[in-house]
C-alpha cells in the first residue's frame, strides 16, 4: 500500500466517525512494507537470511579448506614420521636433490593456486562479502 492508498483510506475512516479508522482496521502511523514475513533482526538465530551469496559461498568454501587442511596435515604429519623411522632404519635414502626440485615445484603450484583463488574471489559481485565469509568460515571450521 502506497502512502497516497494509506491517506485516501484514512480519509474515508474519519468520514465515518471517530472509530471508523478502528472498524476499518488502520492505525495511525504509516510502515514501509517489508520484503520478510518477519525481518530477521541482528538477535535472530536467523541473520544469515540478509547475508549476501558471495559470504555463504566464502563462509562454506572456509569451513571446508579448514576440516580438509586439518586431514591433510594429520597425513602428512604420519607420513613424515614414518619416511624419517624408515630412513634412520636404513630401509631407503632420501635424494635430496630431488626433494628440493619437488619442493621448488609445489610452491609454484601453490602461487598459481592463490592466484586462481584471487581471481575467483574478485570475480563475485561482493568479493568483501566472499573475503569476510571465507574468514568466518576459517574460524568456525
Amino acid at each position: 500500500m502506497t502512502q497516497e492508498e494509506y491517506s485516501e483510506k484514512m480519509n474515508q475512516a474519519n468520514q465515518i466517525g471517530q472509530s471508523g479508522s478502528q472498524k476499518m482496521g488502520y492505525t495511525n502511523s504509516y510502515t514501509e512494507p517489508s520484503l520478510y514475513e518477519n525481518t530477521p533482526t541482528s538477535e535472530s538465530p536467523l541473520a544469515y537470511l540478509e547475508m549476501g551469496t558471495g559470504f555463504i559461498i566464502g563462509l562454506a568454501v572456509g569451513f571446508f579448506i579448514k576440516k580438509s587442511f586439518k586431514a591433510v596435515l594429520f597425513i602428512l604429519g604420519f607420513a613424515l614420521i614414518v619416511t624419517f623411522y624408515m630412513e634412520s632404519q636404513g630401509i631407503f635414502t632420501i635424494n635430496q636433490e630431488v626433494l628440493e626440485q619437488n619442493i621448488a615445484a609445489g610452491s609454484e603450484y601453490m602461487e598459481y593456486l592463490v592466484s586462481a583463488l584471487q581471481e575467483r574471489v574478485t570475480s563475485f559481485q561482493s568479493g568483501i562479502g566472499a573475503g569476510a565469509g571465507f574468514l568466518v568460515g576459517l574460524k568456525i571450521g
